[in-house]
């Protein structure tokens, strides 16, 4: 049987772009031409089950950083809100990586990505350019077995770092889905969306057992006062105007007395919160998934102040 969760990083070389972009748009446009199959699970909904597919935005090496391409407007003399001006410009022309993840139920691993290493190649028209693209290399991500390492070391250091790797527009859970959105990264709105993917794929959820899962992840962790300065908002130029979104990161630190709370109710915390993570990094949070938003990575946060663990 194929894995739960399958997460898929591509490094290809692309030329040829240059404009506004958030080049999120260009990277399902190249899984649908190498995978025309999985287009029904892209389709817009404003309601109903969650989408269990998820692709990143381009990003690129950027000396020691890495840097995810998109267009967006800089605001200036500290403005955050209203803030208008020029989109900055997006040229690609380079070597790009980017993560494709889905459920078993969108698709077989192994299929989607012999398609991709098989047909991704070429030169196609793209917002009216001439836009090519070149495969490089692929990995296959075990998600199941790193959400798995990522709880014990989690658990084991009494913290975790969520990167924003790609912009994240997060919901709070307990209102109506809407066009409201939430700026405040507490556990329970980052992972809310992993949270109800996992219940829907798994044939668990409801509202009753969605809210108890909620509940523990908002006990578990605790945000730190960092994230005042380890988070800023972004207007992306995604459509025909800039939409605001988070980037940077946040910390959370561990809550052991309610993790002993919990082990002595008989949860199996490595387990639970292993397999939260392993949809958290591959289907990422927050609204707009399938079109680039909210792809994280994790880390364990060290004790103490020291620097996280892994790259």
């Amino acid at each position: 049987m194929d894995p739960e969760v399958s997460l898929i990083k591509a490094v290809v070389r692309v030329s040829g772009f240059k404009g506004y972009l958030f080049t999120g748009k260009l990277v399902k446009t190249l899984v649908l031409r190498s995978n025309p199959g999985l287009s029904k699970f892209f389709e817009p909904s404003k309601a109903g089950p969650p989408k269990l597919i998820h692709i990143s935005p381009l990003f690129r090496l950027d000396g020691n950083d890495v840097r995810c391409e998109y267009s967006f407007v800089e605001c200036r003399g500290g403005l955050m809100a209203k803030c208008d001006g020029e989109p900055s410009i997006v040229s690609l022309d380079g070597v790009y990586s980017f993560y494709l993840g889905f459920h078993r139920d969108v698709g077989n691993y192994s299929e989607v990505l012999s398609n991709l290493v098989n047909n991704i190649q070429g030169c196609f028209e793209f917002m009216n350019q001439k836009v090519c693209v070149e495969p490089l290399e692929f990995e296959y991500v075990d998600a199941v077995a790193a959400g798995r390492r990522l709880a014990g070391e989690v658990l084991e250091t009494g913290g975790v770092k969520i990167v924003f790797s790609s912009p994240v527009m997060l919901r709070d859970p307990l209102k109506p889905v809407g066009k409201f959105k939430s700026f405040t990264p507490t556990p329970m709105n980052v992972f809310a969306t992993p949270i109800y993917s996992l219940l829907y794929a798994r044939g668990l959820y409801n509202v009753k057992r969605f809210r108890l899962e909620l509940l523990r992840l908002h006990r578990i962790f605790n945000e730190t006062y960092t994230l005042f300065k380890s988070l800023r908002l972004k207007w992306v130029y995604y459509n025909l105007k800039p939409e605001p979104a988070l980037t940077g990161f946040v910390n959370y630190r561990l809550n052991r007395d309610y993790l002993g709370f919990l082990r002595e109710k008989g949860v199996a915390v490595e387990e639970w919160l292993g397999s939260i993570l392993a949809y958290t990094i591959t289907l990422g949070v927050g609204a707009g998934r399938a079109t680039g938003f909210g792809h994280v990575s994790i880390k364990p946060l060290a004790k103490n102040g020291e620097k996280p663990r892994g790259g």
